[in-house]
């Protein structure tokens, strides 16, 4: 958004940021995410509470500094699936469109590196994973960006080099242009109006200084699915009655605020393979993750300079020839923590439903900024989300029963005998228990609808001057991986309030 809106030299164009330039050297390695995920300085935590009925709190996580979660996330770069976005167009229009989507992709990738991996994977076990997946019906592609169909391929991720390129690049050339500002450590308290305009924001740094910044033209918020709805809660624009129990005098009425929360729900299938096989061994132990930290130091190569998945897979469970899974499949298996190997090979596939129907909901605590917001996450409750959870499962498990697994996987770990085949009912509940939110919620301040919050342009409605670009302005998922979405909505809109004004 603020790249795009820069590359007018006649606007003037200030970031507000609540975290700091990034300064950690782990940041840079893509395997890194393991230790910045918990690194306070640049990771937010979020206790998600279940949205209805009773079962696990989840923690979700989001990057903070200049890059956001570019800063902490796997680096996955998936451009999504153009049937999903052909359903987002018959709704919102053609300006959200696939083709419209993909031009922003192919703008952004002439600026952003995106790695292109090559074609033929480097280990037995990739290897073995594909010809599985074809076996299944799921044919290996040179680059899964291609989004049309059943597909599998090495996963495209924000690396070059070896080393993590978080979105922050995008900022260089209007900072070095000099149109383009960014003032760190500083959170945004509430978006500033006069009457039905916007006209700044107001922001309070760590000593507790609060900054008023005014705004000429527009203010854009971008704060995310989980920051933006309490962002707008906090400036009286929201569910009245919500506003008024937290000592906030209502600006707009908008009850939808918010609402709508999806999050797309993973459970991950665990193998014991071959010894020897895999990355376990070179991972797992002192002396190997030493010879791989050398090797990177060294070379920018090797198992820490890619990211957590080698491979995506978008999967058709239902019969119609649209992906509607997403399955993401590595040589390495982790112990319980799910940070660290398994003292033992294996490999690891996550599978989940692409558009979950279940909803949940994220609202301000306070009016207190730093005060996280109650976050309450959707947990299969739409039957149509636990049948998918359990074609989920058993599409996993088919691929380790394929005949090119037999000579590389010696059983199943996890779920293991506990989920029987067959069993939907169980492998929903594994699902529902022992998954977890992966990092993609949508849908806090979607548009479309009479009652949306922000109209077809984003606009935020009853407040003249008020953009959402950010996920929580999407009502469904359009992809397994949301960076790339993202970034590709932030791109749309700068572009829209660039050329409207």
């Amino acid at each position: 958004m603020a790249a795009t809106l820069a590359e007018d030299p006649d606007l003037r164009v200030l970031v507000v940021e609540a975290g700091p330039w990034n300064r950690n050297p782990l940041v840079a390695v893509p395997k890194g995410f393991v230790r910045t995920m918990f690194d306070p300085r640049i990771s937010l935590e979020y206790p998600a509470l279940p949205a209805r009925e009773p079962g696990p709190v989840d923690v979700w996580r989001r990057g903070r500094g200049v890059g956001g979660s570019t800063l902490i996330n796997g680096t996955m770069y998936l451009r999504g699936e153009s049937h999903l976005y052909g359903g987002l167009a018959e709704r919102l229009g053609p300006d959200w469109s696939w083709p419209a989507f993909g031009r922003a992709f192919d703008h952004l990738e002439t600026v952003l590196p995106v790695s292109a991996p090559p074609s033929e994977p480097p280990s037995e076990v990739l290897r073995a994973l594909i010809a599985g997946l074809g076996e299944t019906g799921v044919p290996f592609v040179p680059d899964v960006r291609a989004a049309v169909g059943p597909r599998v391929g090495r996963t495209p991720a924000t690396i070059r080099g070896g080393m993590r390129r978080s979105v922050a690049t995008l900022l260089r050339p209007g900072l070095r242009a000099g149109n383009l500002r960014v003032l760190t450590g500083q959170t945004t308290v509430r978006v500033l109006t006069a009457g039905d305009r916007v006209v700044g924001v107001e922001t309070v740094t760590a000593e507790g200084n609060r900054i008023r910044h005014h705004a000429r033209r527009q203010v854009v918020l971008t704060a995310g699915t989980l920051e933006t709805p309490p962002l707008l809660e906090r400036s009286g624009i929201g569910d009245p009655d919500r506003l008024r129990h937290l000592g906030i005098d209502p600006v707009v009425s908008a009850p939808r605020v918010g609402e709508g929360l999806r999050e797309q729900r993973g459970a991950t299938v665990k193998a014991r393979i071959r010894p020897g096989l895999g990355l376990n061994g070179r991972l797992g132990t002192t002396r190997g993750l030493l010879g791989a930290a050398a090797q990177y130091l060294a070379t920018r190569s090797g198992p820490l300079a890619s990211g957590p998945y080698e491979l995506a897979a978008s999967v058709d469970s239902t019969g119609g020839n649209r992906p509607d899974l997403q399955l993401l499949l590595t040589d390495i298996s982790t112990d319980g923590t799910g940070l660290a190997p398994a003292d033992h090979a294996g490999l690891m596939i996550q599978a989940y439903a692409l558009s979950p129907y279940s909803t949940g909901s994220v609202h301000a605590a306070s009016t207190d900024p730093h005060r996280p917001p109650h976050v309450r996450a959707p947990l299969l409750e739409d039957p149509r989300d636990r049948a998918a959870a359990a074609r989920a499962l058993k599409t996993a498990r088919a691929v380790l029963a394929a005949p090119a697994l037999s000579g590389v996987v010696i059983d199943e770990d996890l779920p293991g005998v506990s989920v029987a085949d067959g069993d939907d009912e169980a492998a929903a509940a594994f699902v529902r228990s022992s998954g977890g939110g992966i990092y993609h919620a949508v849908g806090t301040c979607a548009a479309g609808g009479v009652d949306a919050v922000v109209d077809e342009h984003l606009r935020v409605r009853g407040i003249d001057g008020l953009h959402v670009a950010d996920l929580s302005a999407l009502p469904t998922h359009l992809s397994g991986g949301t960076a790339a979405v993202a970034m590709a909505l932030g791109h749309l809109a700068g572009t829209r309030i660039r050329e409207s004004r």
